[in-house]
Formats: C-alpha cells, structure tokens, sequence
C-alpha cells in the first residue's frame, strides 16, 4: 500500500476545539490486512498533524485531533484514499469534552456523555462516511467554514436510548 502524501499541519492553531474521532476500517476488495494497514498510517498522519492516538483495536481506532481544518481534511483525504484503494471507513466526530484526570494519566479522560454520542454516532454511520452533530457542525461553521459544505443532514434522526423518552439525534453526514 502506498502511503499518501502527508498534509503539512498549520504553524499556528486556528482553532481551541478539539475534536474526538472513532474510526472503523474493513477490507472490501482487498487482501486481509489492508485495512489494518491503513488504519496505522493514519494514526501515523494523526500523531504527526499534533494529536494522538487515545486506543487502538483490531479494526478501530480512537484519536484526538488538536487542529480542527487539519483533522477534518486528514479524514476527507482518508475517505478518498479508502475509496481508491477498495477498504472502508466509518467514522464520527465529537467534540472532545474532557473530564477530569488524575494528574498520573499520560492521556486525558473524555465525559462519559462524550463517549455516548461518539458511539451512537459511529453506529448510524454508512461506509466511506464522516457522523457529527448538528452542535458540532455549528463549530466548523465557525472555526473552518471551508468545511461545513461537506456535511449534510440525514434524513433519519438516530432513534434514543431507552429511558432518553423521544429525544432522537440528528445526524449529519461527510461523505467519501
């Protein structure tokens, strides 16, 4: 697999959002283990644009980008270059609302309500597509509206949780 061109990280920080992403790779038409392959590439490309990797599993990745503009045109590069090389990406983005830590954890806590939205997100999400809220594009209006075109609203709310009576989630979607 050949690796995509690296996308240089701005010298200042336009933006004091930082954004929480889930990402699932699958093999469509390729040989096993390419989307694994990728999936490591990209959390190179993460580490190197300034975020970091909070966990990584078999075929998921979770990681925190520091640079709003940078991340969300790291996944848009990510999604063409899944489409180009037959694996897909499911992703979703929150915002990355951090809790408090204990001052010995190397990486930060994130708000369990944090976590919550990022996996019913994740889990309405199609293949060679980008999830986030209504809430979340309202920043990228404000902080990289070069972006915001990229997104649009589903149809389909995500229905809610038991005991969340008829509060569903709206759902908006980059896609690839």
């Amino acid at each position: 697999m050949e690796r995509p061109p690296s996308i240089s990280r701005p010298a200042r920080r336009d933006t004091m959002v930082n954004l929480l992403v889930l990402l699932r790779f699958e093999n469509l038409d390729t040989p096993a283990g390419f989307a694994e392959q990728a999936m490591s590439h990209y959390a190179d490309r993460v580490r190197d644009g300034g975020g970091f990797v909070v966990d990584q599993e078999a075929e998921q990745l979770l990681v925190c980008l520091t640079d709003m503009r940078w991340g969300l045109m790291s996944l848009r590069q990510l999604l063409a270059e899944a489409r180009r090389n037959g694996f897909a990406v499911r992703a979703a983005i929150v915002q990355a609302v951090l809790a408090r830590t204990d001052p010995t954890q190397a990486q930060p806590a994130f708000t369990e309500r944090t976590l919550d939205t990022l996996l019913r997100l994740a889990g309405h999400v199609g293949r060679q597509q980008v999830g986030i809220t209504p809430k979340l594009l309202s920043l990228i209006q404000l902080s990289a509206p070069e972006f915001a075109d990229l997104f649009a609203k589903q149809p389909d709310p995500i229905p809610p949780l038991p005991g969340e009576g008829d509060r569903a989630q709206p759902l908006m979607v980059m896609a690839g």
